[in-house]
């Protein structure tokens, strides 16, 4: 079986897949760091919003965090619940389940555009909040605002990448698989190691794997996830 490499935050663990067999074929490579933002006048907007869009755990989490950290945050978690969700891939639908939320429509294709097409009916009339990172790759919001949809945006969270000390990092074994779930991921992989020939990137999402054919070259092995989802795609990068 090829050397599957898992680009993720630092402080992850790899509760993708349930196997500890499968886990050993898995090298985890922390390259990112998410930090939360805290913007003074998050209350007011999530107050001003009748549903929320995320396209990323990441922002489910930074969401809960400035919730939380409010005067009022019983309050502010109470009105979550009555809020509906819309959601962009598996990971979304998880992080809302350990909230004991759910998602009222998650995505049917794994690309933020299409997403945004398939929200237009379900929001028309509604003032959504897009909860997400400082810097993203998709069109979602020109989309929306371009369908009439009155859409704010609160910039909760930003990626970091990180660039390891030569000591820190070992030679990726050939003809493995890299797996990436978002573009952040490749741009933390590049600026630590050398893209090799022999190497498969496998990536969740359409977005993911546009980044992935502009950085990586159009000669490079890209392929894509079955599902947006990191267990699906892990086990597919075994029968690889």
């Amino acid at each position: 079986m090829r050397t599957i490499y898992y680009i993720t935050k630092t402080n992850d663990t790899l509760n993708a897949l349930e196997s500890q067999d499968s886990k050993s074929f898995i090298e985890v490579l922390p390259l990112l760091e998410i930090q939360t933002i805290f913007p003074s006048g998050i209350w007011e907007q999530f107050c001003s919003c009748d549903s929320l869009i995320f396209t990323s755990a990441n922002a489910i989490l930074a969401l809960r965090e400035n919730l939380e950290s409010l005067p009022n945050a019983t309050e502010a978690m109470q009105r979550w619940r009555n809020l509906p969700n819309f959601t962009l891939g598996a990971g979304c639908n998880e992080a809302l389940k350990n909230l004991d939320l759910q998602a009222a429509f998650s995505a049917s294709r794994a690309y933020g555009e299409e997403f945004a097409k398939e929200l237009i009916p379900h929001l028309q009339g509604k003032k959504p909040l897009f909860v997400r990172a400082r810097k993203i790759a998709s069109k979602l919001p020109q989309i929306l605002e371009s369908a009439g949809i009155s859409l704010q945006q609160a910039i909760l969270y930003e990626t970091l990448l990180l660039q390891l000390q030569e000591s820190q990092k070992e030679p990726l074994a050939r003809d493995c698989v890299v797996f990436f779930s978002a573009p952040s991921h490749i741009k933390a992989f590049l600026l630590n190691f050398t893209w090799d020939s022999s190497f498969i990137a496998l990536c969740i999402g359409e977005t993911t794997r546009k980044c992935a054919l502009e950085l990586l070259g159009k000669e490079a092995k890209i392929l894509l996830s079955p599902q947006v989802s990191k267990k699906v795609a892990l086990e597919f990068a075994k029968t690889l």
